[in-house]
């Protein structure tokens, strides 16, 4: 069976409604036809009620083919019509027949056309020669002296225009095939381009942190900063294993209050936070500001020779947006002065907050200390 949004499904149910269209469209027409030439059939009162119970089993077949018909549905309707069309020398006008005449072929010959849109091979094949053959049963019983042959033509000629509605639908079939194929194939695609993406961001979050914690402090050991102790050493090695730590963890905190709370716990520097007790944001909004913030705060501890500063948190107050400012009162630097080479504020806080929607500010001038504004909007 095929998915329920696939391409070759929406063509079985539009061949269901197609053929139920067909089904309403032939059976009206025919009705009034038969109606009108009833009393000029060999038994005219065989022929309403023939009529009368055709109407009401095409109305039972059209309600089956809009919730989807089965095999037995399809084989009922043409045992049905099968019969309808031995009828004949009971409900067709002689001469009409005489003549070539008939309202039953045109019916019959569009309803074999319509098994073609919505059943199988076997099955619409089947369907198509049962009613046919009823149809040259009862021309060849009304006219026993030249029926058999002109009945035969007919149905050869109905079973040809059956067989390129088959060829027809078979067609339509292979192109949704190909559709849903090629469906498939983008989805593969994107699934693929979904999941290196995923894998290029979690690559530039670790690249993040550990620019943030341990190479920094290698870099910091290295440039032979004086005043390092081997134990303030230590305890910033361990900071930075526990903030790597947190780099290998799913995203499920959405407390940016909290976070936050952590990322202070593990700079050496006094903080002052100020906002409100919990503030609930989606769960990577809150992990890119609270580390744009660790950030923020590791270089006020490695930069700023001052040994406190200050988080403030802001919320709009509907529970969409966030604004945290750090700042400190240290010696400051000139931003357009820092290279091109240097990752930390250009990547660790502006790249991203901007990941996630946000905006990133920094400002500062030698000997004024330094503000970072991080906003993320509703």
């Amino acid at each position: 069976m095929p998915a329920a949004d696939s391409a070759v499904a929406h063509l079985y149910l539009l061949g269901h409604r197609y053929v139920a269209v067909i089904r309403v469209a032939t059976g009206l027409p025919t009705l009034v036809v038969a109606s009108w030439s009833a009393p000029g059939a060999p038994s005219p009162r065989v022929a309403l009620g023939v009529l009368a119970l055709a109407t009401v089993w095409s109305a039972v077949y059209v309600r089956a083919l809009l919730r989807g018909p089965g095999t037995a549905a399809t084989l009922a309707d043409a045992a049905a019509l099968a019969a309808l069309a031995a009828s004949a020398p009971w409900t067709v006008p002689l001469d009409w027949l005489e003549h070539g005449r008939s309202w039953l072929l045109p019916f019959l010959s569009f309803a074999c056309v319509g098994y073609q849109y919505y059943a199988s091979r076997l099955l619409g094949g089947a369907a198509a020669l049962l009613v046919l053959s009823g149809a040259i049963v009862g021309t060849a019983a009304a006219l026993p002296a030249r029926g058999s042959s002109d009945s035969l033509v007919t149905a050869l000629w109905s079973l040809v225009v059956a067989l390129l509605a088959r060829m027809l639908w078979e067609l339509m079939l292979r192109g949704g095939r190909l559709a849903d194929a090629d469906a498939a194939d983008a989805e593969a695609a994107r699934a693929e381009q979904s999941a290196k993406a995923r894998i290029r961001a979690a690559r530039r979050a670790y690249d993040r942190t550990l620019h943030d914690t341990a190479a920094t402090t290698l870099l910091w050991v290295g440039s032979g900063a004086a005043g390092i102790s081997p134990a303030s050493l230590a305890a910033q090695a361990e900071r930075d294993l526990e903030r790597l730590s947190w780099a290998t963890e799913p995203a499920l905190e959405a407390d940016l209050m909290r976070r936050l709370r952590a990322a202070i716990g593990l700079t050496p520097v006094r903080v002052e936070l100020r906002g409100p007790r919990s503030l609930r944001l989606p769960p990577q909004v809150t992990v890119a500001l609270a580390d744009a913030t660790g950030e923020a705060l590791v270089n006020v501890a490695r930069h700023a020779e001052v040994g406190h500063c200050s988080v403030t948190v802001t919320s709009d107050g509907s529970g969409g947006g966030a604004r945290v400012e750090v700042a400190d009162e240290g010696i400051g630097f000139d931003p357009a002065a820092v290279g091109p080479t240097r990752r930390g504020v250009r990547a660790s806080i502006v790249e991203r907050v901007e990941e996630v929607g946000g905006r990133a500010d920094v400002r500062s001038r030698q000997g004024s200390g330094t503000t970072v504004s991080l906003e993320w909007p509703r």
